[in-house]
């Protein structure tokens, strides 16, 4: 049966649509909800099966896949074992798409987010907030507007994977994303790679970039980043950023990140709010 045509149900799904309440469903899990009394008897046991249904309901103008039906069910999970919507939320996961992001942009989420299944991959969450101190690569609220990303990280591999789609206040060349936008995004993902990857706090001693072609503005970009080598408090990384379709090479970079000593991370601690203490533990 063609999977466009039919919908996986396990006792795990059934049970979760059949407690959730729709406005706390994100689409396109919500399409699923309006279909669920029409199959909702046809499975009882903790088996999956696949169900035919109607393909109109599929077929809506969303791209629905296994991994797409896994995604938005465990974040229509997560927004219902919290209690609250993303809206109600003050600080909002921000590495989700949400309806601003491109079909492309979504595709290949969706790709890298079925590599978390086996536990391999994880997905860094990216929050949104909205109080004094913001995260540059996400201190722009407007959908769209800015950084819309999501870094995939794989510790065993010491590597990350970034989907990136640049908004309008981004430019530099008229069209295109500024360079500043795109070491932004280098920094932030080969960073995040880095404190995944090895123990401790580090902070970019240098990062290198060779621009290699403009990046339109509205464009999804792909970033990689690697760890090549630590040489004491010393991280050596390598990154590079691609189009959507992995076929051209925008930009090429390699970084070297200091680790922080236990007293250097004291020393800071005493200049930074409490509630960002946390995040400079040493380990």
């Amino acid at each position: 049966m063609a999977l466009r045509n039919c919908t996986l149900l396990s006792k795990r799904a059934i049970n979760f649509f059949s407690r959730a309440k729709p406005e706390i469903i994100s689409h396109p899990c919500r399409l699923l909800h309006t279909e669920f009394a029409k199959v909702t008897q046809v499975q009882q046991g903790g088996s999956p099966r696949f169900i035919g249904v109607s393909s109109g309901f599929l077929n809506s103008g969303c791209s629905f896949s296994r991994r797409g039906f896994a995604t938005a069910l465990a974040e229509g999970t997560d927004q219902q074992h919290s209690g609250k919507t993303k809206q109600e939320d003050a600080s909002v996961d921000a590495a989700w798409p949400n309806e601003a992001w491109s079909d492309v942009a979504k595709e290949i989420f969706h790709q890298l987010n079925a590599g978390t299944e086996n536990g391999d991959w994880k997905r860094h969450p990216g929050y949104l907030r909205t109080g004094e101190r913001r995260l540059y690569s996400r201190n722009i609220s407007e959908q769209g507007k800015g950084f819309e990303y999501a870094i995939f990280l794989n510790k065993k591999e010491q590597r990350a994977t970034c989907v990136c789609q640049f908004g309008p206040y981004l430019q530099g060349p008229p069209g295109h994303v500024h360079g500043g936008a795109l070491a932004t995004m280098l920094d932030a993902v080969i960073g995040t790679c880095v404190h995944d990857a090895l123990e401790g706090f580090w902070l970019t001693a240098n990062l290198n970039i060779n621009y290699k072609k403009p990046v339109p503005l509205g464009s999804t970009a792909l970033f990689h980043a690697k760890v090549v080598r630590q040489d004491g408090r010393k991280g050596y990384l390598s990154a590079y950023v691609t189009s959507a379709d992995g076929q051209t090479t925008l930009c090429e970079a390699t970084s070297l990140f200091i680790k922080l000593s236990r007293e250097q991370i004291e020393k800071a601690n005493k200049h930074l709010p409490q509630d960002s203490q946390s995040n400079t533990t040493a380990k």
